[in-house]
């Protein structure tokens, strides 16, 4: 098991009013319309030109929502659903990222492993996705397969940094803000689909989404890099142009501290498994 203090990554925004339902479903790909308290759903906020604004997960109360966003894009978040509240919608804000702590848990199979390291943690676990978990308000939800936001216990046993972290989601492919998480991409090209309903109602930005999903290619796609085992992390760097032959065909996005994992956002036409591109400084790193 894996455990980190996740309170400077993740941030968390309560939603409430009457109609808050229908102002996060009509604001983000995901279909939030019938999400029950106790139900944790994700979606991704965009442009109209459906770039991404942050990814989130969203965690239904009896009385709100909550909203577990990134850090990095807290404040741009928050300014971002104010804008589209109409004088008629019953929907506030509040930002709660200080008010408890947030642990990520990771590589955990059942609440009996974590039971093991973390007695407070199973019993979170032993019912995943429920909110109301505690008195305190401590609940855990499913952040990915063996992976969990634990938030609300006072005491955790952090076993990594948070450069620890950064290097583990590297490796299981996940986007983070603001490496891969930003306006320069949208949702289907880093492997959010899981975030986006086709068949629900109206949102902003769904017009390009539905055109991308319609044509059945994209412009490019996040990928997981391989390096050579003797890489040097000194001789590649976030930002790194990725060449196919001559061709400029990515961008490095994240890389882990040894130099040997990457992501990239990587043009269709080079995003292959198997394939390999090389940084101009010579690194050469094979998509996953």
């Amino acid at each position: 098991m894996l455990c980190f203090d996740l309170s400077n990554t993740f941030a968390r925004i309560r939603v409430q009013g009457s109609n808050r339902a229908d102002f996060l479903n009509r604001m983000s790909t995901g279909d939030l319309a019938r999400i029950k308290p106790g139900e944790a759903r994700r979606t991704v906020f965009i442009t109209p030109i459906g770039r991404m604004i942050d990814a989130v997960t969203v965690v239904a109360f009896a009385d709100s929502f909550l909203l577990i966003s990134s850090l990095a894009h807290r404040e741009k978040l928050i300014r971002w659903l104010r804008k589209y509240v109409f004088f008629n919608d019953d929907v506030r804000f509040s930002d709660e990222s200080q008010s408890l702590p947030h642990w990520g848990m990771f590589e955990v199979a059942s609440a009996d492993e974590a039971g093991s390291a973390w007695p407070a943690a199973a019993q979170l676990l032993a019912q995943p996705n429920t909110p109301s978990a505690d008195a305190q308000g401590a609940f855990a939800t499913a952040y990915a397969p063996n992976a969990w936001h634990v938030i609300g216990l006072a005491d955790g046993p952090v076993f990594g940094a948070l450069a620890a972290y950064d290097d583990m989601r590297i490796r299981a492919g996940w986007p983070a803000a603001p490496n891969e998480i930003n306006e320069d991409f949208i949702p289907l090209e880093a492997n959010l689909w899981d975030a986006v309903s086709f068949s629900k109602g109206c949102y902003v930005g769904q017009e390009i989404i539905a055109r991308m999903e319609a044509r059945g290619q994209l412009a490019k796609k996040l990928m997981q890099l391989h390096g050579e085992p003797t890489a040097d992390a000194s001789t590649a760097a976030v930002g790194d142009d990725l060449l196919n032959g001559n061709d400029h065909v990515g961008k490095i996005t994240s890389l882990s501290g040894d130099g040997r994992h990457a992501l990239a956002y990587v043009r269709s036409v080079a995003a292959i498994a198997g394939q390999i591109l090389t940084t101009r400084a010579g690194v050469k790193f094979m998509n996953a």
